[in-house]
């Protein structure tokens, strides 16, 4: 009986949230996407370098409504992360090279009437739980099938 409670509750749903994970190649690219809890998501890419090239800014923005299994997967692999429990940064504390480029990824989350920010810079061996790659994982797989896509 305790295992199946310490399962449920493991697996709550989140009731008003809000997400965003962003990933940028400092001064040239970036790519970022919100959920919510009201199964909204918006994309957003940003090509520095071509646009300063050009002298004009075209940010790409596409926003839409999730399919409820792509929201169900979503809110468990956030659930699942347990990000109030993550360090707010990783990767500044060593030094790393930067001609490998400046990438860095940042999420935002609000959840429970609590944010969470966290930052990460680009580098080796960084100590992240197995769901908190499969988030990851999942939201750039997400991103990569939804940026052609046409907003519903």
């Amino acid at each position: 009986m305790l295992i199946c409670l310490c399962a449920c509750e493991n697996k709550k749903e989140l009731k008003d949230f809000s997400f965003t994970y962003s990933m940028e190649s400092v001064d040239n690219y970036k790519m970022m996407v919100t959920f919510d809890s009201k199964k909204n998501y918006k994309l957003e890419e940003y090509n520095y370098f071509f646009d300063n090239f050009a002298k004009k800014k075209e940010p790409r923005i596409k926003e839409g409504t999730l399919t409820d299994k792509e929201f169900k997967q979503i809110q468990s692999l956030i659930v699942d992360s347990k990000l109030f429990e993550m360090k707010d940064s990783y990767g500044f504390e060593k030094d790393y090279n930067r001609d490998l480029g400046d990438i860095m990824y940042q999420i935002s989350f609000n959840a429970e009437g609590k944010d969470k920010y966290i930052s990460i810079r680009s580098t080796e061996d960084q100590p992240f739980s197995t769901q908190f790659v499969g988030l990851i994982g999942y939201i750039n797989k997400f991103i990569n099938s939804h940026k052609g896509k046409e907003a519903k």
